[in-house]
């Protein structure tokens, strides 16, 4: 896998560090906003990444980890995750939820 342009995988890493703050604060957005926040996680999965971003997006991780939790199935459906090969090991992320969300989240 190519890393891509430093700058771009740095832009992905600072947009999910502001998705992690979001979550961590009471995540303002909707459910399908919060969807499309997890895909761009699942973007930086897909490119080789140097050891200061690994630094970068383990500790984003960790703290995304402290501010949600276990949802009981994948936040897409358990037919999306099959389709796309999605596992709860590798693609964690698509297993929680913020503890905190707020009202446009819980509306939709």
């Amino acid at each position: 896998m190519n890393a891509g342009p430093a700058s771009a995988t740095d832009a992905r890493l600072a947009q999910w560090g502001r998705t992690v703050e979001d979550v961590e604060r009471g995540y303002p957005l909707t459910f399908d906003d919060y969807l499309n926040d997890l895909d761009l996680r699942r973007t930086l999965d897909e490119v080789e990444l140097t050891s200061d971003q690994i630094a970068t997006l383990t500790a984003a991780d960790t703290r995304f980890r402290q501010a949600s939790y276990l949802a009981g199935a994948c936040v897409w459906g358990e037919e999306n995750a099959a389709a796309e090969g999605w596992t709860a090991e590798a693609q964690w992320y698509y297993w929680r939820l913020p503890v905190h969300p707020g009202s446009a989240f819980l509306d939709e």
